[in-house]
């Protein structure tokens, strides 16, 4: 019998250490937008559509007039432990929002609201034990609904501030199930389960400054604030033991017994960011450089910490205490990134513009000699994009329409892992990783 409970009791707690891991959210990892992400995530500093919510809320007061935009970007990962895929899902789902732009008392004042809807996936839950191998900056962090709004006034001519309230789904909840669990044959056994859980979200700010002086030069400067989404689930087990030796008479030898676990973890985080930009414009081209200050060093471990508490009368059996997390020690990061944009062709139809990106970002995770097994490298981002500015759709639409599209490569060479110890249950492995993407953005000008 007491194996039976015993089978019971931890197959609940599998179910929540079987897949937690996670980190930032999905518009650090991959951008927002097409020409953001055809410019690399150089766009601080002349960012003027809808993803200025995430990249510069300043820059959205820098127009005049109506954008309604709406856009898909779809990544595919390929990670690799041991040259085997481990299977990342991917990233995938509607990207928009809306800006307003237009005088306010004698200045140029902007609004905006930008949206990231997943498919089929507004928010993921994964759990893994402290020593299971992960791609810990890409594992979990696509499956996230992100909203954003934002602000923006002109404060002195050609200065621009902002600011804006990025909202991230959140999950909670609590399992419960009841019966009366058989003493000698679990096929006796009667549960009822519930589930309960609630979708809440997350807030951080973003403020950021814009100043654009004459025909050329563009600065820009964000401060986007850290958040962690915390998943906290509890899972309740109560009901009779019972002696099913006989069939005919169900003895109740343990009457009310329970079980409460007690699962918290970090299932997502996004570092505190400072990011500072610079861009040249000329007529028919421009250039721009992102430096982005990330502070990795305040992330903490993304495996559960479980509690237990359990009641089996008179029955001699206890949970052994659960090891405490070890402190993941990553370190904060500056990544460089680079963009460029070329006007290819002009005529009386409108423009097509040609961009190039590049982005180089250092890992914050340390060398990987004990028990955790956090993969990660020095990465590499390659973009290229198309902007297509369709000018001649009078009397339909006078400003016309914009239709963007960027295709994106992030490369993690092959790295070696060596452990300490060698009876480490994982031992020694190679990684590395690619993921190819893309999006598409149509943005509607009145």
């Amino acid at each position: 019998m007491m194996l039976r409970v015993t089978s019971l009791l931890f197959a609940v707690v599998l179910v929540f250490e079987a897949g937690l891991s996670a980190r930032a959210n999905p518009l650090d990892v991959f951008g927002f937008g097409a020409r953001g992400q055809g410019l690399g995530g150089a766009y601080t500093a002349q960012v003027d559509d809808f993803s200025g919510n995430y990249y510069n809320p300043a820059g959205l007061a820098s127009q005049e007039g109506l954008r309604l935009e709406l856009g898909y970007a779809f990544h595919q990962p390929l990670m690799r432990i041991n040259g085997a895929d481990v299977g990342v899902d991917p990233s995938k789902g509607l990207q928009g929002g809306v800006v307003l732009c237009g005088p306010l008392a004698g200045r140029k004042f902007g609004a905006s609201v930008g949206l990231y809807l997943p498919d089929g996936v507004v928010s993921r839950i994964r759990a893994l034990p402290e020593n299971q191998p992960r791609f810990v900056m890409v594992d979990n962090r696509p499956q996230r609904l992100v909203i954003t709004t934002s602000v923006a006034l002109e404060l002195f001519e050609d200065f621009f501030v902002g600011g804006g309230v990025t909202f991230l789904a959140n999950t909670r909840g609590v399992v419960d199930i009841t019966g009366d669990v058989a003493f000698f044959d679990a096929e006796n056994t009667e549960l009822r389960s519930a589930l309960d859980v609630e979708l809440n979200s997350v807030r951080y700010p973003t403020i950021g400054v814009s100043y654009r002086p004459g025909k050329h030069w563009r600065f820009g400067l964000t401060w986007r604030e850290e958040f962690v989404l915390s998943m906290d689930m509890n899972v309740r087990v109560s009901g009779d033991i019972i002696n099913d030796e006989n069939l005919d008479e169900r003895e109740v030898v343990v009457p009310d017994a329970s079980f409460l676990m007690h699962a918290l973890n970090s299932n997502l985080f996004s570092p505190r960011q400072l990011a500072l930009g610079v861009a040249y414009e000329d007529e028919s081209w421009h250039v721009a450089m992102d430096v982005l200050w990330m502070q990795w060093s305040r992330f903490s471990a993304p495996t559960a910490t479980l509690n237990f508490d359990l009641d089996l009368g008179g029955l001699p059996f206890k949970i052994p205490p659960q090891p405490v997390p070890s402190d993941p020690g990553f370190s904060d990061i500056v990544v460089l990134r680079l963009g460029g944009e070329v006007r290819a062709l002009r005529g009386h139809w409108g423009e097509l513009d040609v961009r190039l990106g590049y982005g180089l970002e250092p890992t914050p995770v340390p060398a990987q000699r004990g028990t955790s097994n956090y993969i990660d490298d020095l990465k590499h981002s390659f973009s290229v994009g198309l902007g297509i500015n369709l000018r001649s759709l009078e009397p339909i639409m006078d400003k016309g329409i914009n239709i963007g599209l960027s295709l994106q490569g992030i490369w993690l060479p092959q790295f070696a892992i060596s452990k300490d110890n060698p009876a480490d249950t994982i031992g020694n492995y190679v990684a590395d990783g690619f993921s190819l993407g893309g999006t598409l953005t149509t943005s509607l000008l009145f």
